[in-house]
């Protein structure tokens, strides 16, 4: 019998009943409040025969036979076992590359410390090769740092300076953390100078900003940090040769480049959660946020990471010819994540038989208790988290922002009240009241150890939820989609109903496993248990709980141009209608837009990086229409590439409406802010827009109410302030006010309109407009200081509040701090020389206690000791 055979017979049949009782009592081990199936008493392992098993199952490549072994070796660890099989355990844990999972282990007191003074020569000796063969050496500082299978291939690869990687892996093992170290040692070794982070939202963008300064503080590396799309911080950075990573969204990197009129050498661009190039809308903007990036960088490396995807080297296909590539695919697991469906028991609504997943089959582990009858969908969330996740680390998925704050509220009545609320979340209830809302719902829901977390809270709001949570002090935590997008949050338990991504979409299979993944998060976790609540129900699991799978990458583009008659009518059309198709905008808009502005910067596709996996004959089709399409075009393709996702058919029609605008050329102008007239110009630029290049403002008849919250989120309003002028509005209208609601769809307009929409189609108005107005030889009325995009992205439009920003405060923070200075044109020095007068004030003047934290660690933290 071969090894290969021997493992096969070990997995599919000399171990199938250890595993299954295995799986069931340690996953039991997690559960709050189940009294547990009289097959599980009195369970016994013969744990010698385990261990040795598990051994022969450590080498092999198959993800089933290393999880089997990774079982074997958690329940050794976890349940009640001798010292010497706990100590096999470990050195099972390393063999597996898991030493985190040891050293959490010891962490906890399961192991006790010097595991080598216990072992024999013989394992002493394998598993101290073990653990070398298992380690990476930092070329920055000598230090070896222990690592896992996935984490050993593409340090292997990076280093041998691979000049693209793509590189993917299961959600749980370490991807974020070995890029980070990763970047951080090439800054330390000087192989790169200035980097781009790139992540898909930014909730992430914040999240990466902090670990990484973390980082570089732990190693001792200087190195700048931003987030800010600013060209005088960029140029200054170039100037003084420092080294800096930039971590942007795709549109914050556009923002950039137009600032720096593409002038940018960047030595590396990550991109993290890479499979998102295949997004609707966004994947098109995040591929040409690639391609500008090398065509002004030509020689810079390109890492792609993503959550276990099947096919990652597709990422490397646009890669020039000559390029060193490398793929690096794991699908090893480093934690359980044990699937638990949970049904009620007939007749009796606080009784819900829980079940184990293995394979197909549904095992029983036991009848969970709840508290109260749960007599609707939101109860049955909120009473089943309560009630199995009791001590903490419970994370529970909702389908919207209401529906999370409603759970959040029903989880609270459960948890205990105590009359002494903990300093940390009173100051983030305290954040919440002062710099949202005095009736922001999160605000009493932390004081009892609950929270809530979507996407368009404030970052700082966010951030401390996060922190909070991954202490212990928020024990239950109610997320949307958010979490899918890559934020790394883990969990102990995840309660899920009949997931969907967005309003009625169910969640496809990977994005499943991807919210999966953040339960049993590596080294913080031996495993994770996520609950399906009604999994046998077709209507809320139309397809059943997804089998574990991974994501198909899909480029936008290739989507879009595997349709080609399709596209190429649509181009064709989108030339000579008024309006697009609006069935097909969704489907071609984007992707029509960019070759648009490729065929027109380059006067052919042939040399585009895409080209070479479309036949010669599909590329001449499409360079057809387009010849035919743009004949007549006389706006300036540059605006398309400062513009990714706007059509140029649309601006076409812009311009043309422009050359044939009756009035004054200055009624067409953006008004300041500050203007008396800017609500009105906003409104009518917004109609201008919808009417020539897309109907992007909806309804169009909330117009007015887009282009107030525009216009306040411009002025620097504060949160507080846009909301509360929002409930003023319905009360003189004499509309119902549910304060709530009216917080969330504040939030959700900011993110929306004047953070997402604004920013795409005012640059673009401004950009078409400057063109005729150089046309017509009134280059006066073109304000060059106007950086449009950036305004409407951070919200600032004073020095003061900008130079906050790019000190590293979120703006949460910069606008409580700007509203106490009355010195709106502040430079940084200026700014850090008005704190360091009053720092002595900071706890006197009102302000939450996070922000003034903030102020301390991004701020004054900058001041040379000498000065303090």
């Amino acid at each position: 019998m071969t090894e290969s055979e021997l493992q096969e017979w070990l997995f599919e049949t000399s171990l199938q009943n250890e595993l299954r009782l295995l799986g069931l009592v340690t996953a039991l081990l997690e559960l709050d409040n189940v009294t547990k199936d009289p097959s599980l008493e009195n369970v016994k392992f013969d744990w010698p025969r385990l261990l040795f098993a598990a051994s022969i199952l450590a080498r092999s490549g198959k993800r089933a036979h290393k999880e089997a072994s990774l079982r074997i070796a958690t329940g050794a660890m976890l349940l009640p076992t001798s010292e010497p099989v706990r100590d096999a355990a470990a050195v099972l844990f390393n063999k597996l590359s898991n030493q985190r999972s040891a050293a959490l282990a010891e962490q906890r007191g399961r192991l006790r410390p010097s595991l080598e003074s216990r072992l024999g020569i013989a394992l002493r000796i394998e598993d101290q090769r073990s653990q070398l063969e298992n380690s990476i050496l930092l070329q920055s500082s000598g230090e070896r740092l222990a690592v896992n299978e996935f984490q050993l291939k593409f340090w292997s690869a990076a280093v041998q300076d691979k000049a693209w990687l793509s590189a993917s892996a299961p959600t749980a093992s370490g991807k974020t953390f070995l890029v980070l170290k990763w970047l951080v040692d090439s800054l330390g070794a000087g192989k790169v100078r200035c980097a781009v982070y790139l992540a898909p939202t930014r909730a992430l963008v914040s999240e990466i900003e902090a670990s990484l300064k973390e980082t570089l503080a732990q190693s001792d590396i200087d190195a700048e940090v931003t987030s800010l799309p600013s060209a005088q911080k960029y140029g200054a950075l170039a100037r003084d040769s420092k080294k800096c990573v930039l971590v942007f969204t795709q549109e914050r990197l556009h923002l950039l480049a137009n600032l720096m009129n593409d002038q940018l050498d960047v030595d590396l661009i990550v991109v993290d959660e890479a499979q998102k190039i295949g997004d609707p809308q966004r994947g098109v903007i995040l591929q040409d946020a690639i391609e500008r990036l090398l065509r002004a960088s030509p020689h810079m490396r390109v890492a792609f990471v993503s959550p276990a995807t099947q096919n990652p080297e597709i990422l490397l296909d646009d890669a020039p010819e000559i390029t060193p590539t490398c793929a690096i695919d794991s699908d090893v697991a480093t934690v359980l994540q044990n699937i638990i469906v949970a049904q009620q028991v007939p007749a009796k609504p606080t009784k819900w038989a829980l079940q184990f997943r293995y394979g197909e089959d549904c095992l029983p582990i036991g009848t969970l208790n709840l508290q109260s009858k749960p007599n609707t969908m939101r109860k049955r969330l909120a009473f089943i988290a309560a009630s199995v996740g009791q001590r903490g680390g419970t994370l529970v998925y909702a389908n919207g922002a209401a529906d999370a704050e409603e759970i959040a509220l029903l989880i609270s009545q459960f948890t205990e009240r105590t009359d002494v609320v903990d300093q940390e979340l009173a100051d983030l209830a305290d954040l919440a009241r002062k710099c949202v809302h005095k009736s922001y719902m999160l605000a009493p829901l932390v004081e009892r150890g609950v929270a809530f977390h979507y996407g368009n809270m404030p970052s700082l709001i966010r951030l401390e939820i996060e922190r909070l949570f991954r202490t212990g002090k928020l024990k239950f935590l109610v997320c949307t989609s958010t979490l899918i997008e890559g934020v790394n949050l883990s969990c102990r338990t995840i309660v899920v109903r009949g997931p969907k991504k967005g309003k009625n979409t169910p969640m496809e299979p990977q994005d499943f496993w991807n919210l999966a993944g953040r339960a049993g998060r590596w080294g913080n976790e031996f495993q994770g248990n996520i609950i399906c609540i009604d999994a046998s129900d077709e209507r809320v699991w139309p397809s059943g709980v997804p089998q574990r799978t991974r994501y198909p990458i899909r480029r936008e583009t290739d989507a879009a141009l595997s349709k080609l008659d399709d596209l190429v009518a649509y181009i064709s059309s989108r030339s000579t209608a008024e309006a697009p198709d609006t069935h097909r905008v969704k489907e071609f808009e984007q992707v029509s837009a960019y070759l648009t502005t490729t065929y027109m910067r380059e006067r052919s596709l042939a040399t585009a990086p895409w080209a070479k996996r479309k036949s010669d004959e599909d590329i001449r089709k499409l360079e057809d229409v387009l010849t035919q399409a743009t004949a007549t075009m006389s706006v300036n393709p540059e605006i398309g590439s400062r513009n990714p996702g706007v059509s140029l058919f649309g601006l076409e029609r812009l311009l043309a409406y422009f050359r044939a605008y009756p009035g004054a050329p200055e009624d067409l102008l953006l008004a300041p802010s500050e203007s008396d007239d800017a609500y009105d110009r906003f409104t009518e630029i917004m109609e201008r827009l919808n009417e020539n290049v897309l109907i992007v403002f909806l309804p169009t008849t909330l117009i007015p109410l887009h282009a107030i919250i525009v216009l306040e989120w411009m002025k620097g309003f504060s949160l507080p302030t846009m909301i509360r002028r929002r409930i003023e509005y319905l009360q003189r209208r004499g509309s119902p006010i549910d304060t709530a609601k009216v917080i969330r769809q504040t939030l959700e307009l900011i993110e929306g309109t004047a953070r997402f929409l604004a920013p795409r189609y005012f640059s673009a108005y401004v950009d078409v407009l400057n063109q005729h107005l150089r046309e017509i030889g009134r280059e006066d009325l073109i304000d060059n200081d106007l950086e449009i995009g950036v305004a409407l992205e951070f919200g600032v439009t004073s020095i003061t509040m900008r130079s906050l920003m790019e000190l590293g405060m979120s703006r949460i923070s910069a606008v409580a701090l700007y509203e106490v200075i009355a010195m709106d044109g502040l430079d940084e020095e200026g700014c850090i020389e008005w704190i360091q007068e009053r720092r002595e004030q900071l706890d006197s003047i009102g302000l939450p206690a996070i922000v003034i934290r903030e102020v301390r660690e991004r701020v004054l933290a900058k001041v040379p000791l000498e000065e303090d």
